[in-house]
């Protein structure tokens, strides 16, 4: 079993300093995309959008992060999480205010692009800092707390950035998310050590082996964790694009009543995300199947996600909320036992950064469909019934996709394992 590689050269417990840094960056990024959702009523009647053009401008940002998923992880293997982290948060920061200052559809979409472009390292970055930095036994627990920031982030980005655009409109509540995320990029470069563990690894420690991607595509675990990735991605995307306008549209609420509920839906599954995940480690720690355990919790949190199915028959506000709740919750749970999946099987984990964002290329890829596709399925059928039965069923596959498999490890690296074979050791019942 790899152990783990967490600084000690730092003050004892400083890295629960950068576990919270991390998870804020997280909700910074998320709290960003939720003020673009909670505005949309507002920014679609300024533009002039009809419902499928919503789709497309909701997921616009989603260009740049889907292409750029890999070569921003590249970069993070290369200069380091301190560096590329700082940059990353100026640049989608920036971003935030260029479209406040936007005077046009086109060049609000330029500026949705770059921050895009800026968010793309930020999972690949809190999977690498995660496994630098927590033991082995808090490796899932804390990589679902950074993935619980999505949810925080939008509940925060519903709320506050709802109140935001009644008191001082939408480019306002831009601004305002934009500044506090220059601020978070400074604070993260004095507080990052320069020279820890996973700065060393992204240096080139690697026994003078280079990444290769021909044994990752090779690799039957390495797919099945891509496959769990890809559903519950596309079921997390619908839920940060279109949660405001379904409570709008549904229970007839105005945008600042819309904003609060949804943002007591994120708050709610980011509970029971950490709930689910604390068991999932409980049941990994009583079962000690090691990588079987770990696949079958993922695809027990895939199959909560089902639950969307119920919304058709849901009529009141309670009922809806609960059932928003429970799912949104068992996304971050999959996704973050999902990441430390990949964490554990991959051999050589100074790769982890750039692995992670070849596996997010895919699953980024499937998530851009999620908006749009909605779009077009509320617009053909004037409710979302369609939308939530077809995510059922992309769910229901990706679970069973995580329960099949993945069950042995894999190299990432050139010079190891060219015929693509993977190591027998590990593997789990």
């Amino acid at each position: 079993m790899k152990q783990s590689v967490h600084n000690s050269s730092v003050v004892p417990g400083y890295r629960f300093v950068i576990y919270a840094m991390t998870v804020l960056m997280c909700v910074i990024g998320y709290g960003d995309r939720a003020v673009l959702a909670a505005g949309m009523p507002l920014i679609g009647q300024e533009f002039g959008l009809s419902t499928t053009q919503v789709g497309w401008v909701l997921s616009s940002f989603l260009w740049s992060y889907f292409i750029l998923n890999l070569p921003a992880a590249l970069l993070l293997d290369r200069f380091g999480p301190r560096v590329v982290g700082m940059f990353s948060v100026v640049l989608w920061s920036v971003a935030m205010i260029l479209g406040a200052l936007s005077g046009t559809l086109v060049q609000f979409l330029i500026a949705r692009v770059l921050l895009g472009a800026g968010e793309a390292a930020t999972f690949s970055l809190g999977n690498k800092v995660v496994d630098a930095w927590a033991p082995l036994r808090e490796r899932s627990v804390m990589m679902t707390a950074f993935t619980c920031g999505i949810q925080i982030g939008l509940a925060a980005g519903a709320a506050v950035g709802a109140w935001l655009i009644m008191q001082y409109g939408w480019r306002v509540a831009f601004i305002v998310l934009g500044v506090v995320g220059c601020l978070w990029a400074a604070a993260w470069f004095v507080a990052y050590p320069a020279h820890d563990r996973s700065s060393t690894l992204a240096g080139g420690v690697s026994g003078g082996m280079g990444l290769s991607l021909r044994p990752l595509l090779r690799s039957r675990s390495f797919w099945c964790v891509v496959g769990a990735q890809c559903t519950g991605n596309y079921a997390n995307f619908l839920m940060m694009t279109w949660v405001p306008t379904y409570l709008v549209s549904t229970l007839h609420m105005d945008l600042l009543h819309s904003g609060a509920n949804t943002a007591i839906c994120y708050l709610a599954a980011a509970c029971l995300s950490m709930a689910g995940s604390r068991a999932g480690e409980w049941v990994l720690a009583r079962s000690g199947n090691g990588i079987g355990a770990r696949r079958r919790v993922v695809a027990f949190f895939l199959l909560l996600v089902m639950v969307v199915a119920a919304l058709p028959l849901c009529t009141t506000a309670l009922e809806i909320m609960g059932v928003l709740s429970l799912a949104m919750g068992a996304i971050i749970a999959a996704l973050g036992t999902n990441m430390a999946l990949l964490a554990e099987l991959l051999v050589e984990r100074h790769y982890l950064g750039s692995v992670t964002g070849f596996m997010l290329t895919f699953s980024n890829g499937i998530g851009i469909l999620a908006p749009v596709a909605t779009g077009y399925l509320v617009a053909a059928t004037g409710n979302f019934h369609a939308v939530f039965y077809v995510t059922a069923c992309i769910v229901l596959a990706g679970a069973l996709t995580a329960w099949l498999g993945p069950r042995q490890m894999f190299h990432a690296a050139a010079g190891r394992d060219r015929a693509g074979n993977e190591v027998q050791q590990g593997a789990g019942s």
